[in-house]
C-alpha cells in the first residue's frame, strides 16, 4: 500500500509544475502527443517531460525565443519554442530520430 502511495506521489509531482516554475504546455501538431517544459528561477535550465523521457535541458535564449536541449546518453533532444507565434520545433538525434512541430501554452 505505501508503495503504491509513493509512486501516485511521484507521478503527481512530475507532471506537475513546482512553486515559482514557469510552464509550458506543447501539443505536436503532427501526433496530438504533450511535452510539457518547466523553468524555475534559473534561466539556464529547465525541466522537460515527453512520454517516457524525463530530465533536464540547457537553456539558450534568443531574440524572439528560447532553444531546449536535452542531452541524454545516446540522443540530442533540441526543441525551439518561438515566442510570437507560440510554436515549436522538435528534432531528435542519435538512438532515435524524430521531427515534430506544434503549439504550445503558457501559465503565464
Amino acid at each position: 500500500m505505501l508503495r503504491n502511495v509513493i509512486v501516485v506521489l511521484f507521478t503527481v509531482a512530475a507532471s506537475s509544475a513546482f512553486a515559482g516554475e514557469k510552464e509550458f504546455r506543447c501539443t505536436s501538431d503532427v501526433s496530438e502527443d504533450e511535452i510539457q517544459i518547466f523553468q524555475g528561477d534559473d534561466p539556464t535550465n529547465a525541466r522537460l517531460i515527453y512520454q517516457d523521457t524525463e530530465g533536464t535541458a540547457s537553456v539558450a535564449h534568443g531574440l524572439d525565443g528560447v532553444t531546449f536541449i536535452h542531452i541524454k546518453p545516446d540522443e540530442v533532444w533540441t526543441l525551439v519554442l518561438h515566442f510570437p507565434t507560440m510554436t515549436y520545433e522538435l528534432s531528435t538525434h542519435g538512438a532515435t530520430t524524430l521531427e515534430d512541430h506544434g503549439h504550445c501554452t503558457t501559465d503565464g
